[in-house]
């Protein structure tokens, strides 16, 4: 059985410290492993680049100054 990680735990690495792209992937990398699922409060099966996108469309992570950062205004509160 695979254990998928909240992602509120990349939004947390983001709250901390804002990252560019290859710097938050090698992050997940060497905390999760390569092949690292996610989930959200209410989908599942999410790899990396697919959390991303979510992210991204749901403007959950903006991205200034060639950093991505969260986007507090954007992030549930659970």
């Amino acid at each position: 059985m695979t254990t998928e990680i909240h992602a509120h735990v990349v939004l947390n690495f983001l709250k901390e410290k804002p990252m560019s792209e290859s710097e938050l992937r090698q992050m997940v990398a060497t905390e999760f492993g390569e092949n690292v699922r996610f989930r959200t409060c209410k989908l599942s099966g999410f790899d990396l680049d697919s959390l991303l996108a979510f992210f991204i469309k749901r403007e959950k992570i903006i991205q200034s100054e060639g950093k991505w950062i969260a986007n507090a205004a954007r992030v549930c509160n659970h």
